[in-house]
């Protein structure tokens, strides 16, 4: 039997890994991976829309906001992870620093940061966590994003 802060580290690591998987999917715009990462329906931001979305259409539309930049490198830190005594659910709430570039109509590349947290909601499902629900509370834009649609 493993000793209970054994089992709440490794938990903690998977979603750490979790929470890696997507961000590197998001950045290389693989469907298959980022998809993977997702329990079957996502809970959106409120502004979004208050019900879950199934989780292909919560992919799509994601890929969909991140093809309009030529290039993201997410880079995760500070996460802080709460794993719940049943250990099915869990909520993360990690910041986010987004590197990017836009080509505007006129040809011209921008580069731009977005800071900001993620709220994450977490599920476990045979044995495998999985993410249902993810809000970004954007902090800061930096560089000129005037007119671009990010």
């Amino acid at each position: 039997m493993i000793p209970v802060a054994m089992e709440m580290a490794l938990h903690d690591l998977a979603i750490r890994q979790l929470l890696a998987r997507l961000a590197q999917a998001a950045d290389d715009r693989d469907e298959a991976t980022y998809l993977a990462c997702l329990a079957g329906a996502v809970r959106p931001a409120p502004s979004e829309g208050a019900a879950p979305v199934p989780a292909e259409t919560y992919m799509r539309a994601a890929m969909a906001r991140l093809s309009r930049a030529d290039w993201t490198q997410h880079k995760l830190v500070n996460p802080v992870i709460d794993i719940q005594p049943d250990r099915i659910r869990a909520s993360a709430r990690v910041d986010a620093v987004v590197d990017l570039a836009l080509t505007d109509p006129d040809g011209k590349q921008h580069r731009l940061t977005i800071g900001g947290r993620y709220e994450i909601g977490l599920t476990q499902q045979d044995g495998t966590w999985l993410i249902d629900r993810r809000w970004l509370h954007r902090l800061y834009v930096d560089g000129d994003a005037k007119g671009l649609a990010i």
